[in-house]
């Protein structure tokens, strides 16, 4: 009977072992290897422990090929910024000659009889898939004019920028022009933007630039990686990252290690793995008490802390992605977003703008979205329209510091209809 019983398990085992083994062949056979040694079957990706060097190296030639002609270029205090006195998005998207979106010029020193605004953040802020005239910052100056506010607004927002890259061009660009009033466009979601130093280990499609990286070391804000490295030294670091004293700050190379296990060369198991994965980011970047989180305060603290110094008003205005929108309106028991501490934080700590509190169920429909999932048109109408009744709220009440103006009638539009 014992012979039986160890025949028949035997048995089972070999079978189970002939099955996995069938499938792990038609998984090898039916995926796809690239030259980084990325496995792709069907729409899952089973990352390499090895950094993209080849593709990298593509994107690096193509940048400097083009780098004369590219409208997002190089920057050693950001990582990347946009080209003066450039185009993009067909036309549609105007750069002017400062370096930040816009049709027009503006002087350093602002008008003695207006209001300026200047608005800083990712490209949820910048306005990207929607033209000039559809932005919520230039809508925004044109609801504060018609409502009798003579007001510029100036956007300082740049694609794919985390909250230290925001907070760096306030200090190195948006400074320079003295606003009364500056809008940090928060998005939570870019906590995981702030552990990143190479944007290629978040983003394979790039930009092939690396990125200043903030770090709370003894509970200081320590700046690294400034100046940037330009795109021409990638490679070399990317070939010999482990020795590369930037390596122990860059959280998507750290999680390759901590993603790695004993089975991590089976293509079977590892596709098996990501399926299972509720999505790529570790939830531990969000939340409070962890790197990401904390880095995350103290960032939106130091930005604020530097504005209120330099006697600007900050006003910290939530822009929540659509999958942010649809558990908000959800009518089923939803969890709270692990980085929600962040936003209670800001309601508490300055004046903040919910923008979904603003919204209504409709606007989680693809119609009012792009392609890209960034804001359509209406929303940024939308937008526009709550921001203009939160400034002019907050000025006649006095709630908004504006040294400048002893008070509303030194701004204030005798004829609205009159201006242009």
């Amino acid at each position: 009977m014992r012979r039986k019983i160890f025949a028949n398990t035997l048995i089972a085992i070999i079978a189970v072992l002939l099955t996995l083994i069938l499938l792990e062949v038609l998984v090898r056979l039916g995926g796809q290897t690239d030259a980084d040694g990325r496995f792709t079957l069907l729409n899952f990706t089973v990352e390499a422990q090895e950094l993209p060097v080849n593709e990298l190296r593509g994107q690096v030639e193509n940048y400097i090929a083009n780098k004369d002609f590219a409208v997002v270029i190089y920057d050693e205090w950001m990582g990347w910024t946009f080209r003066p006195d450039s185009v993009r998005q067909g036309g549609g998207f105007t750069i002017n000659s400062a370096g930040f979106r816009s049709r027009r010029d503006f002087d350093p020193s602002p008008p003695a009889d207006t209001l300026r605004i200047a608005v800083f953040g990712d490209s949820f802020t910048a306005g990207d898939d929607v033209n000039d005239d559809e932005v919520w910052s230039y809508l925004l100056e044109r609801e504060l004019n018609e409502a009798g506010i003579r007001t510029e607004v100036l956007n300082f927002g740049v694609g794919a920028y985390g909250m230290g890259q925001a907070y760096l061009r306030w200090q190195h660009l948006g400074k320079r022009f003295s606003p009364d009033i500056v809008i940090f466009g928060l998005q939570p979601e870019n906590l995981k933007r702030n552990v990143n130093v190479f944007r290629q280990l978040l983003h394979r499609s790039g930009p092939p630039f690396s990125k200043p990286r903030f770090a709370l070391i003894d509970d200081e804000l320590q700046l690294l990686n400034v100046p940037t490295l330009p795109p021409e030294q990638l490679i070399d670091v990317f070939a010999n990252f482990s020795d590369h004293p930037l390596a122990p700050f860059e959280f998507y190379y750290q999680s390759r290690f901590r993603a790695a296990r004993w089975w991590s060369a089976s293509r079977l198991l590892s596709l098996i793995f990501e399926a299972l994965r509720q999505d790529d980011d570790d939830p531990g970047i969000y939340t409070a008490g962890s790197e990401g989180g904390d880095l995350g305060k103290a960032i939106v603290d130091a930005f604020a802390q530097d504005v209120l110094e330099d006697g600007a008003e900050y006003v910290v205005l939530h822009l929540p992605l659509q999958s942010h929108l649809i558990r908000y309106f959800s009518n089923l028991p939803r969890p709270r977003p692990v980085y929600d501490f962040l936003l209670e934080h800001s309601r508490e700590a300055y004046h903040y703008i919910p923008f979904e509190e603003h919204l209504q169920p409709i606007h989680v429909d693809d119609e009012y979205w792009s392609a890209t999932k960034h804001y359509g048109p209406r929303i940024h109408a939308v937008l526009a329209e709550v921001v203009a009744d939160e400034i002019a709220a907050c000025i006649e009440s006095g709630s908004c510091r504006t040294p400048r103006f002893d008070n509303l009638s030194s701004i204030a539009i005798t004829n609205p209809s009159l201006e242009n």
